[in-house]
């Protein structure tokens, strides 16, 4: 079986006021999650929800369509150092937005000690390519 080939680029539409294009694609916040950064799913064919968990199952993500209440929950369990905290989401909050708060949940922040150097990257040889 031959797959399809992938598209090299994507095309993105950008609507304006920016309330009218609604929530969007929640993929943008699930595959990331899945794919990217370990985050493991449940699966009940008879629910229409998403259930993720991060790697060291200390946060839950729950995006439930429920046109009563929050469709987006982000659930963080209390450390010895942290109280629990949640976080949640309505309909129509952009997937941007929610995209960029799990970004910076799941983005490792850099040791307090780590000298800020714009350049190390460069001289370490990790470059990245972006087409």
């Amino acid at each position: 079986m031959t797959r399809a080939p992938t598209p090299e680029t994507v095309e993105v539409g950008f609507i304006n006021p920016r309330h009218l294009a609604g929530g969007g694609d929640p993929a943008w916040i699930t595959v990331p999650l899945h794919r990217a950064c370990g985050w493991s799913h449940g699966n009940d064919p008879l629910m229409p929800r998403v259930l993720l968990s991060s790697p060291d199952q200390k946060a839950h993500l729950r995006l439930e369509p429920d046109p009563d209440d929050q469709w987006w929950i982000l659930h963080h369990v209390a450390e010895p150092d942290r109280p629990a905290w949640y976080a949640s989401f309505g309909t129509r909050t952009a997937v941007e937005l929610i995209a960029a708060f799990t970004d910076a949940l799941t983005d490792p922040a850099p040791a307090a000690d780590a000298p800020c150097d714009p350049y190390g990257a460069l001289r370490a040889g990790r470059l990245v390519t972006v087409r």
